[in-house]
């Protein structure tokens, strides 16, 4: 049993050894196009060769190029001329003689082309390995000889031009029928589409530019202005003390009869209980005399008054009459005695809320902060910015406070509370970022090339978030795009015609995708008369040719 491979002209070696792994004859046959990608180096003839030897399987090769039958018998592999020649020659050792690999058919090989080398292995051949593909399953060929794959039906050119001729000479009487008969073609041109991008810019936004710069890359920033202020009522944590010391009298008596006693100013008595009161003024004690009283001997003191005032200030200094007993340190209590005959008077403490510094510089913080979150509230709320314009709060600045009343004259201020205002000016950055966009666009379309169109669909304008550094805001953008060759059909329709078909499809090819269709098939040339040419340019969107085309020239045969 024998299979046959058809090949297309575009097959791989990958692609030939796949389907060789596929199938399971003994006997292959590979069928080679003219100007097979295949037949373009013997090392593809050898792989071929050793894959079918590792899988002990015979391959013989079938094309009506010599060229390509003289590199398959170099590799060591029977060729024939036709399919009919492989079927008509049997497999080696099937009774027909021994044909080993390597062995062509009479009339076949490099020898019958006037060419050709040595078949089988050659010493200085390079050793190659062939690379593994992934396996193909392909049906199981239903009867001998199998054919796998796509067989063009054989035909003959001379055949057809002959049978052409006779159509043309029986339909000469009819006129227009025979007109229809006429050699036409329909070209069909999916013009080139390009990729714009995607093209990576920075658009920039700062005072003191107008109008948007395309070339600059510059839009206008605008620096709005708030007046803003705050007010408050605080209270005074100070504390004005005002206190006075207690002031009397007391009796100084002296029973010292011997001499006297000075006590200068500044001593101090005091009460039993601690209280102490310094002497105003000094004084000086005559001694005691001793007189006679009832008929005793009795000794008569010597007194001396002195004002004297409370060492401490507050009310503990008013004591009652009689409290003040206590002697200076240094005196002798048996000798000097001290007495005040009225109690002492004078002493207070008063307290009332004086306004400290501290009070003042917290009072300030307070406002500060007050005055800052309105700002804030400000920018957030856009208050007086025209509509689709941003502002950034990275650029907002504060102005110098001016506060009133002045905080001078509010500290040692003897009140409870005291109401203070902030007054303050504060400046922010505006962009409109519409112009980015403009812009944005307006360098994608300077970016299509001459002879090219903006597919408008196709346009993605992305602008990336903002960076502020400063006054100035930055904006990254990223533009992309498609762009399709502009085609006037009729323009190429009067180019191409009446040119060869490989000419035809050069030229057309500068365009796009190019597919002529001929009738009848052997024709080799475009027709020259425009009404035998449909030339339909197919949007590069969709080639299935379901829309309807973009732009058309001429006639549908």
């Amino acid at each position: 049993m024998a299979a046959i491979v058809y090949l297309d002209i575009d097959d791989e070696i990958t692609s030939a050894a796949a389907r060789l792994r596929a199938l399971e004859e003994r006997r292959i046959a590979l069928v080679l196009p003219p100007g097979s990608r295949l037949a373009t180096s013997r090392i593809n003839f050898r792989l071929l060769a050793r894959e079918a030897e590792a899988r002990s399987k015979t391959l013989e090769i079938v094309t009506g190029d010599p060229s390509a039958r003289a590199l398959a018998a170099s590799a060591g592999l029977p060729t024939h001329v036709s399919v009919a020649a492989f079927e008509a020659r049997p497999a080696a050792g099937s009774g027909g003689g021994p044909r080993g690999i390597g062995t062509a058919s009479p009339g076949e090989g490099p020898a019958a082309e006037g060419g050709g080398g040595p078949t089988g292995s050659s010493a200085e051949s390079p050793t190659i390995a062939l690379i593994s593909v992934p396996t193909i399953a392909y049906p199981k060929a239903a009867t001998p000889p199998a054919r796998v794959g796509r067989r063009p039906a054989p035909r003959s050119q001379g055949r057809r031009l002959a049978v052409f001729l006779v159509i043309v000479a029986v339909l000469a009487g009819a006129g227009v029928a025979g007109f229809e008969l006429l050699p036409s073609a329909a070209i069909s041109l999916v013009p080139t589409t390009d990729r714009i991008g995607p093209m990576q810019f920075s658009v920039t936004a700062q005072p003191g530019v107008t109008r948007p710069d395309p070339v600059g890359l510059l839009v206008p920033a605008t620096q709005f202005t708030f007046d803003l202020d705050a007010s408050d009522n605080f209270l005074a944590t100070g504390v004005l003390v005002a206190e006075t010391m207690a002031t009397g009298e007391v009796t100084f008596s002296s029973l010292n009869t011997g001499n006297s006693n000075v006590i200068g100013a500044g001593s101090i008595v005091k009460t039993e209980s601690g209280t102490e009161f310094r002497t105003i003024g000094s004084v000086t004690l005559p001694p005691a005399q001793i007189g006679i009283v009832d008929g005793k001997f009795v000794i008569i003191p010597s007194t001396r008054k002195v004002g004297i005032e409370a060492v401490a200030s507050g009310e503990s200094g008013n004591v009652a009459a009689g409290a003040i007993v206590v002697v200076p340190e240094g005196e002798n209590s048996l000798r000097t005695i001290v007495k005040n005959d009225a109690p002492t008077t004078g002493g207070s403490r008063t307290e009332s809320s004086q306004v400290r510094q501290i009070d003042v510089d917290t009072a300030l913080l307070e406002l500060g902060a007050a005055i800052s979150a309105s700002f804030d509230e400000r920018i957030a709320g856009a208050t007086g910015v025209p509509t689709g314009t941003t502002l950034f709060p990275e650029t907002k600045v504060l102005g110098p406070s001016t506060p009133d009343p002045d905080p001078v004259t509010l500290v040692g201020a003897e009140v409870g509370q005291f109401e203070m205002s902030l007054r303050a000016q504060g400046s922010v950055l505006g962009v409109d970022p519409g112009p980015v966009s403009a812009i944005a666009e307006a360098r994608l379309r300077a970016a299509v090339d001459e002879g090219f169109r903006l597919d408008e669909a196709s346009v993605t304008i992305t602008v990336g978030d903002p960076i502020v550094a400063g006054s100035v805001v930055t904006f990254p953008v990223s533009v992309r795009a498609t762009q399709t060759r502009e085609v006037d059909a009729a323009a190429l329709l009067a180019k191409v015609r009446g040119l060869g078909l490989p000419q035809a499809r050069t030229v057309l090819g500068d365009y796009g995708e190019v597919t002529i269709s001929v009738w009848p098939d052997w024709v080799t040339t475009i027709p020259d008369s425009e009404s035998r040419v449909t030339f339909t340019v197919v949007p590069p969107s969709d080639t299935s040719g379901s829309p309807a085309p973009t732009g058309s020239a001429g006639a549908t045969p």
